[in-house]
């Protein structure tokens, strides 16, 4: 895989505009993922908990097609709006990183990429490659 080739898992949803993952070197940058399936419905309009649930299982997709681990998350960014339930969104990142805690930053904004999109996720991963 060459250095600008995105990541775009089949399973879930693609946008137009960007790829979901990119390397830079050992590190992949993930892309904020919000809760669409692989048609870009939005998943629980308005339910900040059913929306994770989609959101991590979008980054673990992510994640596995790039072939990084759980453990090898260095950083998460969790951005909601006012209003989302962030112990509920919390108790979704905790059962996806199992004992794994990579640094979090939470933070509230007034809006995200739709009315009805309570909670995106982004996250970087340190993940040396073996180059032949």
């Amino acid at each position: 895989m060459s250095e600008a080739s995105g990541i775009n898992p089949v399973g879930i949803y693609r946008p137009a505009s960007y790829d979901h993952a990119m390397w830079a070197g050992d590190t992949l940058y993930v892309a904020g993922q919000v809760a669409r399936d692989v048609e870009g419905t939005l998943v629980a309009p308005g339910d900040a908990a059913g929306q994770a649930e989609q959101v991590y299982a979008n980054l673990g997709a992510v994640l596995d097609a790039a072939g990084v681990r759980r453990d090898q998350v260095v950083k998460v960014v969790t951005y909601l709006i006012e209003g989302a339930d962030p112990a509920a969104i919390g108790a979704v990142r905790q059962r996806f990183f199992g004992a794994h805690r990579p640094p979090h930053t939470g933070l509230v904004v007034a809006a995200l990429g739709g009315p009805d999109v309570c909670v995106e996720v982004e996250v970087v991963a340190y993940a040396p490659r073996v180059t032949p």
